[in-house]
C-alpha cells in the first residue's frame, strides 16, 4: 500500500522515545525513622507543636551498573514549620535514603542479559510524601527520650517520612510513524 504523499518525507514523523521495559512500585517506603534534640537556642526555646512538614529533594538517582540489582539514592532535606512561643521556626533534617532493588523485584522480572542488553536508563518517581511525627519531651529530662550521652536543654523529637517509590528502567528507541495529515482537521 503506497502512500499518497505530494512529498514522501512529509509522510514520516520521526520520533525518539524511552520505551519503559519495567518497572519497580513500592507503596509507602519508610525513608527516614530519626529521633533528634532541637536545641532550645537554636530556635528560641521549647517546641509546641509542628505545624507542618515538606519534603525537598536534592537529588533522586541511581547506579545501573551493578550486575544483578539496581541501587537507589534519594538525598532530600525533611523541613519542619515548628511553633516555639507563639512563633514559627523552620527546622531542617536533611538524610540520605538507598535501596537495592534485585532484577526479579520489577515488573515484569528482569534477567541478567535483559538488563544488560535491554537497559540504557533509569527514571526513580517519588510521591505521596506522609509523614508521623511525635513531640517526645525535654532533652534535659533524666532518662531523656532522645537518648543523649550529655543531656542538653532542647525539645526531643521522633520523625518518621514515608514515600511511594517508583523505578522505570527503558531504552530509547528511534520511532518512526508514517501517514497522512487530514486535510479537514485544523492542525
Amino acid at each position: 500500500m503506497a502512500l499518497k504523499c505530494e512529498y514522501p518525507e512529509g509522510c514520516m514523523l520521526d520520533l525518539w522515545a524511552k520505551v519503559i521495559k519495567a518497572k519497580y512500585i513500592e507503596k509507602q517506603v519508610k525513608v527516614l525513622d530519626t529521633v533528634f534534640c532541637v536545641p532550645d537556642e537554636q530556635v528560641g526555646g521549647k517546641v509546641s507543636y509542628v505545624e507542618d512538614i515538606k519534603v525537598k529533594v536534592l537529588q533522586a538517582y541511581e547506579d545501573i551498573q551493578c550486575l544483578n540489582k539496581v541501587k537507589i539514592f534519594i538525598d532530600y532535606e525533611v523541613i519542619l514549620f515548628v511553633v516555639v512561643e507563639g512563633e514559627y521556626q523552620i527546622i531542617t533534617v536533611t538524610d540520605r535514603y538507598e535501596q537495592a532493588i534485585e532484577l526479579d523485584e520489577f515488573d515484569p522480572p528482569l534477567t541478567l542479559e535483559e538488563f544488560r542488553t535491554e537497559i540504557e536508563q533509569s527514571e526513580i518517581v517519588l510521591k505521596n510524601w506522609t509523614f508521623d511525627y511525635e513531640i517526645k519531651g525535654n532533652c534535659e529530662d533524666p532518662g531523656n527520650p532522645c537518648n543523649l550521652t550529655t543531656p542538653i536543654s532542647g525539645t526531643c523529637i521522633g520523625l518518621r517520612v514515608y514515600v511511594d517509590i517508583i523505578d522505570k528502567l527503558g531504552k530509547m528507541h528511534d520511532v518512526i510513524v508514517y501517514g497522512e495529515l487530514d486535510p479537514s482537521v485544523d492542525p
